[in-house]
């Protein structure tokens, strides 16, 4: 079914190449105006453009607030093109190779590798199609813990486009609990499960956190991912270490290699400590388990 709905985009502009950091605070600037960001180099790496789509028109003087503290940046808003503009962006995404899994969308649906596991997803309004580095950065440990981890109550918190929840169905081959505070993730989250053959083995409930009652009543949880971001991973640790079986492992992403420190020392606070962890790029990934029990004199 076509998605057409009036939506309305800031675009901004820049000559330059901007440091990680920097272009990362821009963003979260301007998050707030939409539910879509997409960002990325322009004239062969020499420029830079971000682009925030949503459902309601930001005021101009709101936009250039937001934008005063990055100097001389200007932005311009209008309406996208009445089209299916989803399906429209959809159509540029290569398939993705990450270990047995064969990512892609509707448009390179029947096209799978011999050997390879389909994972059709579509993003919609949610976050995860596996080419950010914390959602391929997940999948990694994902497949570095089941060489060696059996699972058997795994659970996915903001499960986004449902990306990391089904690649645990098939890992594990268990049924999966995942939840999200976005209505529309959740609803994409479902069609996905849908059109994959997971609606049975992947349930996706509407959760803050921990907090739904298939959640909260589901654990203890043997593997828990949570693909989110560093503030919310740490107001979190101590609903994670209520909710992790005592063997169990997290797999926590959505944070920079800067913010490792604080997101540890939370988790650490209530008793769980660093497994390993991964790395790509800026961005990081943290495994956690509970800390081991020191022994009695």
């Amino acid at each position: 079914m076509k998605t057409k709905v009036k939506l309305y985009a800031v675009n901004v502009d820049f000559d330059f190449k901007p440091e990680t950091s920097w272009r990362l605070a821009l963003e979260e600037a301007l998050e707030p105006f939409g539910e879509a960001l997409v960002s990325f180099e322009t004239d062969g790496g020499k420029g830079w453009h971000i682009e925030v789509i949503g459902q309601e028109k930001p005021a101009a003087t709101a936009v250039k607030t937001a934008l005063k503290p990055f100097g001389k940046l200007a932005a311009t808003i209008g309406p996208v093109p009445d089209k299916d503009w989803l399906a429209e962006s959809r159509k540029g995404l290569a398939p993705l190779r990450m270990g047995p899994f064969f990512i892609h969308g509707e448009h390179d649906r029947g096209r799978a590798p011999k050997g390879a596991i389909p994972l059709e997803i579509d993003a919609g309004m949610a976050f995860g199609t596996g080419r950010h580095e914390t959602t391929s950065g997940c999948v990694k440990a994902l497949l570095r813990l089941a060489k060696s981890m059996k699972v058997k109550k795994p659970l996915d918190i903001g499960t986004g486009t449902g990306i990391l929840a089904f690649a645990t169905q098939h890992l594990f081959n268990v049924p999966v609990l995942a939840g999200d505070n976005d209505k529309d993730a959740v609803r994409v989250a479902r069609e996905n499960a849908a059109i994959n053959g997971l609606k049975k083995s992947v349930r996706i409930v509407t959760s803050d956190g921990y907090r739904a009652a298939a959640i909260r009543n589901g654990g203890p949880y043997d593997l828990v991912t949570a693909n989110i971001l560093a503030n919310p991973l740490i107001s979190l640790a101590p609903d994670l270490a209520k909710n992790l079986a005592r063997n169990g492992r997290a797999i926590l992403s959505g944070l920079l290699k800067t913010q490792e420190k604080d997101v540890l020392a939370a988790h650490e606070a209530v008793g769980l400590e660093l497994d390993f962890r991964l790395r790509q790029n800026d961005w990081s990934v943290l495994v956690l388990k509970r800390r081991a029990a020191k022994p009695r004199r």
